[in-house]
């Protein structure tokens, strides 16, 4: 390989490789015709006249202006006729204090002195073979590719092919087990200088994208001890129950029962161990739950510490399985350092008296981006660039030393939009592919248009990958754990949320709870009580709630979008508010016999899930939604299909098919065996509270 190597760069001594060019190129439209655009920023003090924007010769309806400025960051509004705006076609802005805090669009130049690594294309096979492409673009002196290798994180080297000429570089691999294999991609240059990127490639994973399969959701403390045993309820709801990592890890085969194809671990940060008073409950609750940070980039020794976490995500990665971190970027506890070296300095949102959401008149809507959580989680200004630092470059950091696949963002519509768009293009910047890391954001919403508002401003191409879809959980709520809606309340949800999204690349999460809220069984049984320490709700032992739940989830795991199983959810777990719905995770072979029918829906549905195309990718046209009813078609381009049926009402029933577009056939309940001939206009019969998933007979996933 050297020889051959060797060969080449005598070959191509005198070849001009291809440079770096950090020109920013700058295109807008005029608002108006006639208009006049310029740039202005912070390079010149935002002084006017700026630089002017000229009509394109390839198109006459867009003006161009080409900025040459020194390597560093730079904000810049596009200013037409006076009245100035960001540019609309760049999804990254800043905050310019000088300019009274006004957002601006952020412009970063890159030191063109320095090579620059590109990476085209990064594949894997189900056989193990592995390869990637990339390109070294020469820095301003022009020097050429030296050498190249790719440097796995076991230490070993990986010999690559270059072309000094064209700067291109080839590694391939073969013979890998399942699972995550990442290279950090090293160029050096005949100056000596190093260019770095991290590449990305997946061997037989669960699912061929993040947006595809089954999310489960763990939080730590309430899932598993040592070795998987189960765990005895903490001493007080807000208490800790000793969860670990290792935990985790001696259950992922149990996870991976459900269809899992990514798990969202509750945050790992170091939390500090005294116990605090709630907002304004009165309550005492330790740091268990993780969202306190007491170190931004240490894994608390509690559950396990570092080693325990690169022990579960390399388990993880070995079954296929992505895992996904929750990240905090919006607050700090205040012992954590940062807060404790830099309280002084104007990185943090203040008030006098400290401003608590949603306590007095600090109401969530007027202060939700400025307001702290408690008194003691002082709220970062990430508005402030320095502040906003710590935000992405932690990122960095907990994606490339833990090997991890993606984030859950906590608390999104407490931090500026620019701050989890910086935090996305930062982390995207160093991973190849794009689909190396995924981003899903926390938008807590109401139900109806205005929660749906709400989440779609978080999504785009260059914004989050993923939000969760609240306004349908509470729709779902309505009209299946409390029948105080029928089901056209659902379909009017994903209807307005389809139109509201379509276009932006997103992916919806979906659920039918979360660790923020009340657990829907409980809903479905008529509670929940308002005060979950006085009156923790009751674990039903009637039928009916865990019917209702398994109708819900069955929902969820097979509508389009990303579903997200909240650990319990699948054994009916009980719960109300915040802290009741964090209980421990109940033993398997002491579930009662409704649990255990709901466990075995549920991983038959989330296997079902992760095997059908059309259930994983297939568009869907609604056939009936109305009362008690409601039935929906799943197809595929390439001709998969499946036929979901849902019938919430405590007698049996029949659903009439009077608008199906599949062809007649003989189809298969996936969940029951059962084969019906199916034509359009046919009823099919349905049992009190349940769920139908028709495939055509012989369809691989049955």
């Amino acid at each position: 390989m050297a020889a051959a190597i060797a060969v080449g760069l005598a070959a191509c001594e005198d070849a001009a490789p291809p440079r770096r060019d950090c020109t920013v190129t700058v295109w807008a439209q005029p608002l108006r015709a006639g208009g006049s655009l310029e740039i202005v920023g912070s390079w010149n003090a935002w002084y006017v006249p700026g630089v002017p924007l000229r009509t394109s010769a390839e198109d006459p309806q867009w003006q161009v202006a080409q900025l040459e400025l020194p390597p560093g960051e730079y904000g810049y509004l596009i200013v037409e006729d006076g009245v100035d705006r960001v540019d609309e076609h760049n999804p990254l802005t800043t905050f310019w204090r000088e300019q009274d805090d006004l957002e601006v669009s952020l412009l970063r130049i890159a030191d063109c002195a320095q090579p620059e690594l590109v990476v085209d294309a990064v594949e894997a096979t189900p056989a193990g073979t592995w390869s990637a492409s990339a390109r070294l673009l020469a820095g301003a002196d022009g020097s050429p590719l030296q050498r190249a290798e790719g440097r796995a994180s076991d230490g070993t080297v990986v010999p690559a092919v270059i072309d000094p000429a064209s700067g291109s570089i080839t590694i391939e691999r073969a013979g890998l087990p399942r699972g995550k294999h990442s290279l950090e991609l090293v160029a050096v240059d005949r100056a000596g200088r190093e260019a770095r990127a991290r590449v990305v490639g997946w061997v037989e994973p669960a699912a061929a994208r993040p947006q595809e399969g089954v999310l489960v959701q763990v939080m730590i403390d309430r899932f598993r001890g040592p070795g998987g045993a189960t765990l005895a309820p903490p001493a007080s709801p807000g208490g800790r129950a000793g969860g670990t990592l290792d935990g985790i890890e001696a259950e992922l085969e149990s996870i991976a029962a459900l269809g899992a194809t990514a798990l969202w671990l509750s945050p790992v940060y170091v939390n500090p161990t005294e116990a605090r008073e709630g907002r304004g409950d009165g309550h005492l609750y330790e740091g268990y739950h993780g969202y306190w940070p007491l170190e931004s980039r240490a894994v608390d020794p509690r559950i396990g510490g570092e080693a325990a976490l690169r022990s579960l995500v390399a388990a993880a990665h070995a079954r296929g399985i992505r895992v996904l971190l929750d990240l905090v970027p919006n607050h700090v506890y205040e012992a954590n350092e940062r807060y404790v070296t830099h309280a002084a300095e104007d990185l943090w949102n203040r008030s006098d008296p400290t401003c608590v959401c949603g306590l007095g008149s600090c109401d969530w809507g007027r202060y939700i981006q400025t307001c702290w959580f408690t008194p003691y989680l002082p709220d970062l200004r990430l508005e402030r660039p320095e502040a906003l630092r710590w935000a992405y470059e932690d990122a960095v950091w907990w994606m490339e030393e833990f090997d991890v696949d993606g984030m859950r963002i906590d608390a999104v519509p407490m931090m500026p939009r620019a701050a989890t768009r910086r935090i996305a293009a930062e982390v995207r910047e160093r991973l190849a592919p794009r689909e190396a890391s995924f981003f899903v954001g926390e938008v807590f919403t109401g139900p109806g248009a205005g929660g749906i508002e709400v989440i779609r401003y978080y999504l785009g191409p260059e914004g989050l990958d993923s939000v969760f879809d609240f306004p349908l959980m509470w729709a779902l709520r309505d009209a299946v754990a409390h029948e105080s809606a029928g089901f056209e309340a659902v379909e009017t949800s994903l209807l307005a949320v389809e139109a509201k999204t379509a276009g932006s690349g997103g992916t919806l999460a979906r659920m039918i709870g979360n660790h923020d809220t009340t657990r829907f069984l409980s809903e479905a049984a008529g509670g929940t009580a308002p005060d979950p320490w006085a009156s923790p709700e009751p674990q039903p032992v009637a039928a009916e709630p865990y019917e209702r739940q398994a109708l819900a989830l069955g929902l969820v795991l097979t509508l389009p979008g990303l579903p997200v199983i909240y650990y319990g959810d699948e054994v009916g777990l009980a719960g109300g508010n915040d802290p009741d719905c964090r209980r421990v995770m109940p033993a398997v072979d002491a579930l009662m016999a409704p649990q255990a029918k709901l466990l075995a829906t549920t991983r038959r549905l989330g296997q079902l899930r992760r095997c059908s195309p059309a259930l994983l990718r297939g568009e869907r046209r609604a056939l009936v939604a109305e009362g008690e009813a409601y039935a929906f078609e799943r197809a595929t381009p390439e001709g998969q299909r499946a036929l979901v049926l849902a019938w919430r009402a405590g007698q049996a029933g029949a659903i009439a098919l009077e608008d199906m577009s599949f062809e007649a056939g003989s189809y298969v309940d996936a969940l029951t065996g059962e084969q019906l001939e199916v034509t359009p206009g046919a009823e099919v019969a349905m049992a009190p509270r349940s769920l139908r998933v028709l495939l055509p007979a012989g369809d691989p996933c049955l």
